[in-house]
């Protein structure tokens, strides 16, 4: 097929160079993409690096990092029942009670972290999820299922995750006392800190801190 006489080639005679100029991100768009950015790879260290120290050192069998809370809107057992489900785990009632505790907290001071780390222990039980939380094909992880299509029983701790991206990243005031209440409810806070070393090279620092006591 030939463009000499088509409006194709019209349009490239038609076009004009245009030259290439220098290109800055505005500070909302920088700031945009770094949390992005930030978000990722906070993500990837907790998968990767920071679950497989906590069950190694404090004998935990799944570490889940969980933005599932955010979608909530309906604050009753039941639905805290169904995030965990939806990781494919029926939590006792004690961790349901943990869990209440945080997101109510959180939600009565308009605060919302970037995730929770849920550290769970099974007990050696399991239990069928209820039809009215999330049928089987609805959970997320089902390789916790076991042949009867029921979810393994789970204790267990949380942990409330701030994920930091650049070197002025700061804890503002309001989110300090909350966060404070939450580790006095023995809820502790764990800041994950990322840094753009260079695009060119892949090469980024990630850096965690837990605070077990009030900031």
């Amino acid at each position: 097929m030939s463009f000499h006489n088509s409006p194709f080639n019209q349009i490239l005679k038609d076009q004009k160079i245009v030259k290439c100029l220098e290109h800055h991100f505005r500070v909302a768009e920088l700031n945009s993409l770094k949390g992005l950015i930030g978000e990722y790879l906070a993500r990837s260290f907790i998968r990767n690096v920071l679950a497989s120290k906590l069950i190694k050192t404090e004998t935990w069998d799944h570490i889940v990092f969980t933005k599932q809370f955010k979608n909530r809107k309906i604050f009753d057992f039941n639905s805290f029942k169904a995030d965990f489900t939806f990781h494919g785990f029926h939590a006792t009632s004690k961790l349901l009670s943990t869990y209440a505790i945080a997101l109510g907290h959180l939600r009565k001071n308009h605060c919302k972290p970037d995730g929770l780390i849920l550290k769970l222990r099974e007990t050696g039980h399991t239990k069928a999820p209820r039809q009215s939380l999330l049928i089987p094909t609805q959970i997320k992880h089902h390789h916790t299922l076991n042949n009867r299509n029921q979810l393994p029983h789970v204790e267990g701790n949380l942990e409330v995750v701030e994920i930091k991206c650049g070197r002025s990243a700061r804890l503002m005031s309001k989110q300090k006392k909350t966060y404070s209440d939450l580790i006095a409810k023995g809820i502790p806070l764990r800041v994950i800190k990322v840094k753009i070393v260079s695009f060119d090279s892949n090469s980024f620092l990630v850096e965690e801190s837990r605070f077990n006591n009030p900031l």
